[in-house]
């Protein structure tokens, strides 16, 4: 079985055009983000779509998805609330895939009765989106009827966010479950936000949550996990011990495009992840080597692929050939 190489595209100013180079790693792409406003799905905001449908013109291999969501995204909680919210949300999900031409839908909700990102929420949420998901299923079946093509549908959750979806009546309907196996931070410590294995000094891993999702009866075929393409700055760590090490504040996520050579880069064997230290600033974020260590992770477990935070934010195509069908020990894609 072919893996999935999926990448996030966001539509925002530093966007830019997708390579050939960068195309041919590629099995999918998510356009992000629509948005959800007076209950329906929105993209009156994005700018780029001119860009996307030339994108389709020249990649025609490559499956083009929305992403609807993201961090603070609000809409969901009453959207999916009752039997008319999730037909309204429906209807409009269908109405945006034919004007975009897209190959499928992928539900970026973070997190499902949580308010963490500030947002609403309510202890109905998982019940109500698992409603909407077999919903949208139908919708998406009844669009084949139409065209002839079948359509996806996706769920971006958590790494740790197991309890969101009612996974006996979401799994039926669901093509793949993408874990956000990044920014997985330890609150006032620094550490890795995107490490393949337990350690020291991580609150969290990848394997752990395939894992755990897998137990939670999941198919491996259909976990995807994530990718880090940026590198989250921690300030004021323990100079001689910077990981797990208390910090003084967070600071931005930067592409790894713009990682200057004054950055020693550090190798953490147990973690199977990549740091940076400068001083008393430490970053984490994936590199070739811990992608590498992914692409074989998702081979040997039998998951389904993986999922990238962002395509932006690897111009030099450095990062995406070490995902690549067949990525060999330098990185390189191989027969």
């Amino acid at each position: 079985m072919n893996k999935r190489i999926v990448g996030y595209l966001a539509d925002w100013g530093f966007h830019a055009p997708l390579k050939e180079e960068q195309a041919q790693y590629l099995t999918h792409i998510n356009y992000a983000f629509g948005l959800i406003k007076d209950g329906e799905v929105s993209i009156a905001h994005l700018q780029k779509l001119e860009a996307l449908a030339d994108l389709r013109k020249m990649f025609p291999e490559i499956r083009i998805n929305l992403s609807v969501g993201g961090w603070g995204a609000e809409g969901f909680c009453d959207a999916v609330a009752t039997s008319q919210s999730r037909e309204k949300l429906a209807v409009s999900a269908i109405s945006v895939m034919r004007q975009m031409d897209l190959d499928g839908i992928d539900w970026d909700w973070e997190y499902p009765s949580s308010d963490a990102a500030g947002i609403k929420c309510s202890p109905l949420d998982p019940q109500n989106m698992t409603a909407f998901l077999v919903l949208m299923r139908q919708k998406l079946d009844g669009l084949s009827l139409c065209t002839g093509k079948r359509y996806e549908q996706s769920i971006a959750v958590g790494a740790d966010r197991v309890n969101d979806y009612i996974w006996p009546e979401a799994l039926p309907v669901l093509d793949t479950v993408n874990l956000m196996t990044y920014d997985m931070s330890m609150g006032d410590r620094a550490g890795h936000v995107t490490n393949l294995m337990p350690c020291a000094g991580a609150a969290y891993s990848a394997s752990q949550s395939a894992e755990d999702f897998e137990k939670a009866g999941v198919p491996r075929e259909k976990i995807l996990i994530g990718a880090a393409f940026y590198l989250h700055a921690y300030e004021g760590v323990d100079e001689k011990a910077p990981l797990g090490s208390r910090m003084e504040k967070r600071g931005r996520n930067i592409p790894h495009d713009n990682l200057g050579i004054e950055w020693t880069e550090k190798w953490d064997e147990q973690a199977l992840a990549a740091y940076y230290v400068k001083g008393n600033v430490l970053m984490t974020g994936d590199d070739r080597r811990s992608l590498i260590e992914k692409r074989r992770y998702i081979d040997q477990q039998g998951l389904g692929g993986v999922i990238i935070w962002e395509l932006n934010h690897d111009k030099k195509n450095l990062l995406l050939p070490c995902l690549g069908k067949g990525a060999g020990a330098d990185g390189r894609t191989v027969d």
